[in-house]
């Protein structure tokens, strides 16, 4: 390929796709690709319009924003992998550099990478946007602190029927968001695409759904791969503690097949509740240089901070110490371990804008397991960083748009009226459901503008270009974005779990579900304010389907990969996944947690050889490989000389 020519395989896409009932229209990518790649030469991305309801064709559509990362090799295999993500309603293009070129690296070599965000998730959620709501509330929404997941309890009681009575006044159907329609989306997405056959890699709520394409969808399935299984069988919600206590089950199981760790911490389970009880009773005080240690720091550190991918920290082989040492009130391990610095290795990367937590996680993750880009020269990097900048200073001249931004906003900030401020903002906020024009910013300006401010910003709005209108309109869209996905975080994960999987859980079926945990560690049992799950469904109309907690039966091979360390899904789980899977393969994988390729290399390469071919027996010899040096009680504490 000629640097600079596009690629010819896209030119099918350019012309609308392969599947004339799926039209693609390619754009520019939402999200910087990658650091190596060429827009329309490695990667292209664009909608497929699908109906929003597969029974009414004619209806509604959808447009999906999906990307193709074309493989490395020059012969590629026929049948890509298509990436399914988490959620429900997580999304993925955001991170779509580390997914082409760092998480999937390996997969890439010898396949394209297909990636898109599901229906009612990030870019493809614009069918299910509360933009009234939240223009409305945007001033709340902007005193949520930086990395909130999800909305406070309160703000999200205010927001949530007034976003939800909005999508059903735009005349999207809400029941037509559910898993069995986004199993049929990766089918008409990957025909319209031109990829009759294909593979596919599902992480988390990705599993649920790899294993509905199955059911429901699965012509041109030739393989699949679910990494943190989240099967329809298993009754998530009810069991959301369950999978803390399968790690702490792994760990106990762990030390006892370890002759060191055996004989100097023979009873784990029950030095886990003692640590615990001792804590959830007599927390030690802050002192010693150091923060308070209660039982939520301690379930932080043992649970939450080990599940991380970017965590570099020994905890595992440290655990048992520290949990023995608590329970005596000894706090040397835990403070050694908790106050480890950790390298950023996003660092070198500036900051990665945009993202949520999450994604932020998965590109430290990603950048960690590729150990920054190894294959290239460190200088070839830069080089093309600095390429791509100088490119975008050249576009970036001085416009009319920036002239009206700059008065506008001084404007606004000398009007000294909250209210009125908090008006203007809201308004502004609303130009992105408007086409670019003069017309709604000539509006804007009139109400919320007086005397020469007036003037001046009519005066700039007549002398614009389109380009200057649509700078404008691309800003009302980029403010409102970061709120919108605080907003997209309290609904559209609600609108798969309240609507399909809520109605076969209940507030019943988890206290039940939480005192058989508490048998084993009675600690979980504090841990209940997770119902907050069925406080938020309680505003959705249930829409439960027939079959939809049925065990997936299908001939297709699948490969179940679980990370012991895993708090989201349970490393259990992939077990019960392929019980109904005749060509169906399970592995676990020690010092690994949730989506096990970005944890161990192992799983990757296992995934890789599964891929290349599905029927062949696999070598899993490198899991026995993946070794936890566990700590005795007189061992050096970190740092110490």
């Amino acid at each position: 390929m000629v640097a600079g020519q596009p690629n010819a395989d896209f030119d099918q896409l350019h012309a609308g796709g392969y599947d004339a009932r799926y039209p693609v229209t390619v754009e520019a990518c939402e999200f910087p690709p990658g650091t190596i790649e060429v827009e329309g030469q490695t990667v292209i991305c664009g909608t497929v319009s699908v109906p929003e309801d597969y029974a009414r064709p004619d209806g509604n559509r959808i447009p999906l924003e999906f990307a193709i990362i074309k493989a490395a090799s020059r012969s590629p295999a026929p049948d890509p992998l298509v990436y399914l993500h988490g959620g429900p309603g997580g999304g993925t293009l955001e991170a779509l550099g580390p997914v082409g070129d760092l998480i999937f690296r390996e997969h890439r070599r010898t396949r394209d990478i297909v990636a898109f965000d599901q229906r009612a998730a990030a870019l493809s959620s614009r069918t299910v946007n509360c933009y009234r709501d939240m223009a409305d509330h945007i001033v709340e929404l902007a005193k949520v602190p930086a990395g909130t997941r999800e909305l406070p309890g309160e703000l999200l009681a205010r927001v949530i029927d007034p976003c939800l009575e909005e999508i059903r006044a735009s005349d999207a159907d809400l029941t037509a968001y559910n898993t069995e329609n986004n199993a049929r989306d990766v089918r008409a997405l990957m025909t319209a695409i031109g990829y009759p056959t294909y593979n596919i890699y599902g992480i988390s709520y990705g599993t649920r759904l790899a294993l509905e394409v199955l059911r429901t969808a699965p012509a041109g399935v030739r393989s699949v791969v679910i990494d943190g299984v989240a099967p329809s069988s298993v009754f998530l919600y009810d069991d959301l503690l369950g999978p803390y206590a399968d790690a702490a089950d792994a760990l106990v199981d762990q030390c006892a097949a370890d002759e060191v760790c055996n004989a100097a911490y023979p009873d784990l389970r029950a030095t886990i509740n003692a640590a615990f009880e001792r804590l959830i009773n007599d927390p030690v005080p802050a002192s010693r240089g150091q923060p308070e240690i209660n039982m939520v720091s301690l379930f932080t550190l043992a649970f939450i901070a080990r599940n991380a991918p970017m965590e570099k920290r020994p905890i595992t082989a440290w655990l048992p110490r520290i949990f023995a040492e608590l329970a005596e009130g000894k706090t040397d391990a835990y403070d050694a371990i908790s106050t480890m610095p950790q390298p950023d290795p996003t660092a070198a990367f500036g900051d990665v804008k945009g993202l949520t937590e999450d994604e932020r996680a998965l590109v430290r993750l990603a950048l960690e397991g590729a150990q920054a880009m190894e294959h290239l020269d460190k200088g070839a990097v830069a080089a093309i960083e600095r390429l791509k900048a100088d490119l975008g200073e050249a576009r970036e001249t001085a416009s009319v748009a920036e002239a009206f931004d700059a008065r506008s906003t001084q404007a606004a900030l000398a009007n000294g009226d909250p209210d009125a401020l908090t008006a203007m903002v809201q308004d502004f906020a609303m130009l992105q459901t408007q086409i670019p024009g003069p017309q709604p910013l000539i509006d804007w300006v009139e109400a919320h503008f007086t005397g020469a401010d007036r003037e001046t910003l009519l005066g700039l709005i007549a002398a614009m270009t389109d380009a200057d209108f649509a700078l404008i309109f691309e800003s009302a869209t980029r403010d409102a974005s970061k709120y919108e996905a605080l907003m997209r975080s309290a609904i559209n994960q609600g609108i798969y779990a309240c609507q399909e999987d809520m109605p076969y859980n209940s507030i019943e079926g988890f206290k039940a579900r939480l005192a058989e945990l508490g048998e084993r560690y009675p600690f979980v049992l504090l841990f209940a304010e997770e119902t907050g799950q069925y406080d938020k469904c309680a505003h959705f109309e249930p829409h439960p389907r027939d079959g939809f907690h049925d065990s997936v039966v299908s001939d297709v091979p699948v490969l179940a990969l679980n990370g012991i360390k895993d708090t989201q899904t349970s490393w259990r789980w992939g077990a019960v996944a392929v019980e109904t899977l005749p060509n169906g393969r399970n592995f676990v994988f020690p010092e690994a947690g949730h989506g096990s390729l970005i944890f161990q290399p192992c799983a990757a390469d296992i995934s890789v050889a599964f891929l290349n071919n599905p029927t062949a027996p696999l070598d899993a010899s490198c899991i026995d490989d993946i070794k936890v040096d566990f700590v005795k009680p007189d061992d050096p504490l970190p740092g110490a000389r």
